[in-house]
């Protein structure tokens, strides 16, 4: 439900709750320090609903949130490059104004949890290393990252509060976006072997991309781009994921048959489209650097 701004002029019902107690409050207040005089000094709701309306500020546009994560003892990736183009290709769509991209570094669980509740983004986009598991083969020669998790699921890895790795499960990470991040329609887990993520994800986010196996940096890069181009310019999630396919398949890069998208039971991701400020969802009708880390 989106939150307006109340005037003097605005009836009650216009006026969110608790904006409306604090003027009440301060009300009573005034009446408490002039008891006697008969006089009220005049009280303008919207002195006390500026600052509560802040977070609606950003409403009509859709939250692009970046973060990335890169421990101390994994391979250098240039996280900051794919966070410069996604940025500076969105500003080169139509729709442009409608998206709000941030961007946050170095994530340990406690922040990332921070940023979720505060910016409550539509758009979740994860771009660092992960892990495979047991059953999972990689073809691709990768930094190792030395991990205690005796699983066998794999997942992503954050920092801890030292700047060394901290393994997050597909468990674990379903877990922390179905508490904090319900406003996400779309998870974008730009690392290797995210996709037990996505499946874990598929039943909290509408539509999760994730990937297959070992993905090369400018392969991840590229896909990133040409996604948030499509998205920018009001396609469909499902469309997006294609037309960065057709872009990788283009280049030659060795990610197209990599990339996977999961969608929540019942949606369709051809017919889930950010723009306009709305989001539309339709029911489905009937040896480079990578950006993996072996356990």
């Amino acid at each position: 439900m989106s939150f307006r701004r109340c005037t003097s002029g605005t009836t009650v019902g216009s006026c969110h709750r608790s904006v409306w107690n604090k003027w009440l409050q301060a009300k009573a207040l005034c009446f408490s320090t002039v008891r006697g005089t008969g006089a009220m000094p005049p009280i303008s709701v919207t002195a006390f609903t500026k600052k509560s309306s802040f977070r609606g500020t950003n409403r009509s546009r859709h939250v692009v949130l970046f973060l990335a994560a890169n421990p101390i003892v994994a391979s250098r990736l240039s996280f900051d490059q794919e966070c410069a183009a996604i940025e500076s290709e969105l500003r080169l769509t139509e729709a442009r104004d409608e998206f709000d991209f941030r961007s946050k570094w170095a994530v340990t669980a406690d922040e990332m949890m921070r940023h979720l509740n505060e910016l409550r983004p539509a758009i979740f986009h994860f771009s660092g290393h992960g892990c495979k598991g047991r059953d999972e083969q990689s073809s691709v020669a990768s930094r190792d990252i030395a991990s205690g998790d005796s699983s066998g699921y794999g997942g992503l890895y954050l920092q801890d509060e030292h700047g060394a790795p901290q393994l997050v499960t597909p468990r674990a990470l379903r877990l922390m976006v179905k508490a904090a991040a319900d406003s996400a329609r779309v998870v974008v887990l730009n690392a290797c072997y995210s996709s037990p993520q996505a499946s874990a994800l598929r039943s909290v986010v509408d539509c999760v991309i994730g990937m297959t196996g070992a993905i090369q940096d400018d392969v991840a890069r590229s896909f990133a781009i040409s996604f948030y181009r499509a998205i920018g310019n009001r396609r469909s999630i499902g469309n997006a994921v294609e037309q960065a396919i057709a872009v990788l398949a283009a280049k030659r890069l060795s990610g197209p048959r990599l990339l996977c998208c999961r969608t929540r039971r019942g949606i369709d991701a051809n017919q889930v489209v950010l723009g306009n400020a709305d989001l539309t969802i339709g029911v489905r009708p009937g040896s480079r650097r990578t950006r993996s880390a072996k356990r």
